[in-house]
């Protein structure tokens, strides 16, 4: 969908809506673009692209989990996601998605009127000095895995595990459903032919999983 002017067509979806109006504000103000709605949750999202056909969906990362209806329903729609500077796991959750950009929460008005242009033009887009991270992650020599008959999301389940996080925080970084990631979970059991969850972590921190510290008593 795009207006006459020929602007591109935004749709904003974040779960604060102070923070909509904010986005909103800020793009409005940039030449050749376009507002067509915004949304406070991802269903709402979901039927927005639905009728407006918007050029881009900027989201929220944490509001990705409607993403792979989306693709289905509206593939023309590129998503630009936004989230915290959480290292590589926040742009590494968004590529996972699907999303075709990701900015920091923060990010100034000039920098995400640019991110939707060069995302709505087909570009991949990385802001706040992400790329050069990206770079050396995908460049980087991949280490053997020391449980080679995981998949990668798998992988990322056991690393979490590793860290003692439960199934719903698990599916909040991972933007998955709850039940999702309990049939991973259940999977990865299988697969390792551990008795329990917590037998998985602790082979998982054995083989180096895990970033989070160990506590110990003295």
């Amino acid at each position: 969908m795009t207006h006459s002017s020929g602007a591109i067509t935004v749709v904003i979806a974040d779960k604060h809506p102070l923070f909509v109006e904010g986005i909103r504000s800020a793009l409005k103000q940039a030449a050749g673009i376009s507002v067509a709605g915004a949304a406070c949750d991802d269903l709402d999202a979901l039927r927005l692209c639905v009728r407006l056909s918007p050029q881009v969906l900027l989201a929220d990362l944490a509001m990705l989990g409607a993403l792979g209806s989306l693709r289905r329903r509206c593939p023309a729609v590129r998503v630009l996601a936004l989230g915290p500077d959480d290292g590589e796991a926040g742009f590494m959750s968004a590529l996972l998605a699907g999303a075709h950009g990701y900015l920091l929460k923060g990010s100034g008005p000039a920098e995400i009127a640019a991110a939707v242009r060069s995302v709505a033009l087909g570009q991949v887009v990385f802001g706040g000095g992400l790329a050069p991270r990206l770079l050396d992650r995908l460049t980087a020599p991949q280490a053997r895995s020391p449980f080679p008959g995981l998949t990668q999301r798998e992988h990322e389940i056991l690393e979490r595990l590793a860290d003692g996080r439960s199934n719903a925080e698990i599916a909040r970084e991972l933007c998955l459903a709850t039940k999702t990631v309990r049939n991973h979970v259940s999977n990865v059991l299988t697969k390792l032919a551990a008795p329990s969850r917590v037998d998985a972590a602790l082979r998982a921190r054995d083989a180096g999983l895990g970033s989070r510290p160990v506590l110990t008593r003295v």
